[in-house]
């Protein structure tokens, strides 16, 4: 039998003047796929860079000698760590500053060792020189709105009635039986069951809610897992609970993981006014 042994220590830290509290989150993640600020001249930047110690200091102070902005961005790196790839959205103080003149300060950089350069037209300017979009374990991915993702459940119970319920159940068990499978072949069985607790948070790093296990062994096997704030029950008022795809998801996850097949059922949900969904395999 296993049980649960917390590895991961994670600090925090509060400004005595922040108005934040230690145990929340300091703020949403932000992808930016566009901008739109009428009037401003500004661009996106894409760079490969050496990834070196320091680079970071360098490119910052570039950006201060050059009166640079930085609007919104990410950096991440090559597999092998040899070189990083850095996209910005930066607005000139310079108002009257072109493409040009960018691409001159850019070559003047010694970590860099190519770019992209796209300024804005009439305040609008949409990211096309990253694609495809790609998580950190590297597979493509695409992105979609939470309110465009629910009309399209909607839309599925409207066609099909009650029989929409488990098709959205199916949809997410077969997408949890790909990530379980997944991940027992990155961690292995063992491994896995000791970095749950962690796992468990890919649900929160992605978007769909703030997840916890509350409940958890292997021998039988049983997992209760608490998300607050569920992107798929969050806000839309129902009789019964409603985590469908969530629900099914979690069965394909744990069906990997303890090599037979699971049920899982929400016996908790936002959308009847709870304080979280709570869903449990046994």
């Amino acid at each position: 039998m296993y049980f649960l042994q917390p590895k991961v220590t994670e600090l925090s830290f509060l400004n005595q003047n922040s108005p934040d509290r230690a145990n929340e989150t300091i703020a949403s993640k932000n992808i930016c796929a566009f901008m739109y600020l009428p009037g401003e001249n500004y661009f996106l930047l894409s760079l490969e860079v050496k990834a070196m110690v320091g680079d970071l200091v360098i490119l910052s102070n570039l950006f201060y000698e050059s009166k640079l902005q930085v609007l919104s961005g990410s950096l991440s790196s090559s597999e092998r760590g040899a070189s990083g790839t850095w996209e910005f959205f930066v607005k000139p103080s310079d108002a009257q500053m072109r493409a040009e003149d960018l691409d001159r300060i850019l070559r003047s950089c010694p970590v860099i060792l190519r770019f992209k350069i796209k300024q804005s037209k009439d305040g609008f300017l949409v990211d096309t020189l990253n694609f495809p979009v790609r998580l950190s374990s590297g597979q493509r991915s695409v992105i979609i709105r939470n309110d465009i993702w629910h009309s399209m459940l909607q839309g599925t119970r409207q066609t099909f009635g009650s029989g929409g319920d488990v098709i959205i159940y199916d949809q997410g068990l077969t997408a949890g039986k790909i990530a379980g499978r997944e991940l027992v072949n990155i961690f292995g069985k063992e491994k896995f069951v000791e970095n749950i607790e962690q796992i468990v948070l890919m649900y929160q790093a992605l978007g769909w809610g703030k997840a916890k296990i509350t409940n958890f062994r292997m021998s039988p096997p049983e997992i209760t897992i608490r998300i607050w704030e569920s992107a798929e029950c969050l806000g839309k008022p129902v009789s019964s609970p409603a985590g469908h795809f969530l629900r099914g998801h979690i069965a394909g996850v744990t069906t990997e993981l303890f090599g037979v097949n699971t049920k899982c059922r929400e016996v908790r949900c936002v959308g009847q006014g709870d304080e979280y969904c709570e869903f449990e395999v046994k």
